[in-house]
């Protein structure tokens, strides 16, 4: 489920981008990109909390110190790539 709502993710962060760039209303796909992130972030905890109730410590000692730094790299980097359109704008409107 996870890559499912990552990849989404991404799609709502280039139709952000792309709205932004032709002028529309971009905030909802902003916050839905933001949505989205949050859930990847959930279902990732949730898979590993679901491997810690079932004693699988060989999965989570594979997989938790990668997906740990992977996962802070796609929030900060969708964060920033979210919130580029609403600084351009305010600058614009300054």
């Amino acid at each position: 489920m996870w890559i499912i709502f990552g990849i989404l993710t991404l799609i709502m962060t280039l139709l952000n981008l792309y709205m932004y760039n032709a002028g529309k209303n971009y905030h909802i796909f902003m916050v839905l990109s933001l949505f989205l992130m949050a859930l990847t972030l959930c279902d990732q905890y949730q898979m590993i909390a679901s491997w810690s109730l079932a004693g699988d410590w060989s999965a989570i000692a594979d997989v938790a110190p990668t997906l740990s730094m992977m996962l802070w790299i796609f929030v900060i980097g969708s964060f920033v790539v979210n919130v580029i359109p609403l600084l351009l704008s305010y600058r614009k409107n300054r």
